[in-house]
């Protein structure tokens, strides 16, 4: 098994070198097994593997709260992941945390508006009614984060994704005061510091590498700044970009964010990535014309030869951007750039 401190020096040197770039992709939702994504990957490569595999541990992904704590399912996650990790495989983990607040009309747990102000000022406060219910999720991921790590396994932990957007609870622009366009981030970065606090230093976690990850600014309206919620160095070991593209510029543009992640002196990566609605179409057919693995790939190298530095890049599952469902998996990946399983050990080394 490979250390934190091993994987930090293997990221850091993929990320320094532009000659070749991790590539990784995100399991599936609804309790999948993480197995099941990587047969299906190698199916679509010709046998190869992700470099980094991809964990939701909520309600787009593993649904632990739902799966339950040393449950039959739950034992078979850890059996799985530790397995891919014992090849030298990384595991980056988010959680679309349950909304406190339950909403009924949301079409996932995550969503939703949370509440005002004062609803932030009862979650941050501990032993509230929301306090222990969000507090109550925290405890059964950080669990499962803790057995990961008795087995020696390293997690990237990215927490609070996406949070200079509006899609989740959690988000800048989804607390519902009325007359305000965004929140301060200040109660943002309080959050991520809980959680900090709560698994660092009152559950003792010491497998974690922890990662920044707001959403791409130039991609859609409505998103804010990528340092909105930054909580400050001493609580982040790396940064990334979650991006979803429409006309593979975005990253691009003047003052870009990436630039701005690189600014940060720590490796960066895309940590989700895939062809958002003007490159998504129906069919593989047609989504092979539009943007595949190939196009993927030939993305990649062109941003990195404009001077961006990346540590690996997940897609993101589905038609999202996973690479079985854009086409041309095994061509892509027989291209050397790209670092697949098979090739971790001897990052290692």
């Amino acid at each position: 098994m490979y250390t934190k401190k091993q994987i930090m020096r293997v990221l850091e040197k993929a990320y320094e070198d532009s000659r070749y770039l991790l590539f990784g992709e995100q399991c599936s939702g609804n309790q999948e097994l993480p197995g099941n994504m990587l047969e299906r990957y190698a199916k679509a490569s010709d046998g190869k593997l992700p470099a980094v595999m991809g964990l939701d541990l909520a309600c787009y992904g593993l649904q632990l709260p739902q799966v339950g704590v040393n449950s039959e399912k739950w034992n078979t996650y850890i059996e799985q992941i530790t397995d891919f990790a014992e090849k030298g495989g990384i595991v980056t983990a988010s959680s679309h945390f349950a909304n406190p607040i339950p909403r009924p009309e949301a079409r996932a747990l995550c969503r939703g508006a949370f509440g005002g102000l004062s609803a932030w000022e009862e979650l941050l406060t501990e032993g509230t009614d929301l306090n222990k219910i969000f507090k109550d999720e925290l405890l059964i991921d950080g669990e499962f984060l803790r057995q990961l790590g008795e087995r020696g396994v390293t997690v990237l932990w990215r927490p609070l994704h996406e949070a200079n957007s509006g899609a989740f609870w959690y988000c800048g622009r989804a607390h519902g005061e009325p007359g305000i366009s965004w929140m301060d981030g200040e109660y943002l970065k309080r959050l991520w510091r809980y959680i900090y606090n709560l698994y660092v230093n009152e559950m003792g976690l010491t497998n974690l590498i922890w990662v920044y990850a707001p959403n791409n600014h130039h991609s859609w309206d409505g998103v804010c700044d990528v340092d909105y919620y930054y909580p400050g160095d001493e609580y982040v070991d790396m940064v990334g970009i979650d991006w979803y593209t429409n006309n593979k510029n975005e990253i691009i543009s003047p003052k870009h964010p990436y630039d701005r992640m690189m600014r940060h002196g720590m490796p960066v990566a895309l940590t989700e990535f895939g062809p958002h609605t003007a490159l998504r179409a129906s069919g593989i057919e047609n989504q092979e014309k539009l943007f595949n693995s190939l196009d993927m790939v030939s993305l990649m190298k062109s941003l990195m030869k404009r001077g961006l530095k990346i540590a690996y890049v997940l897609t993101w599952t589905g038609g999202c951007g996973a690479l079985y469902s854009i086409g041309k998996a095994a061509e892509a990946l027989s291209d050397p750039f790209c670092i697949t399983l098979e090739d971790m050990p001897g990052l290692y080394e």
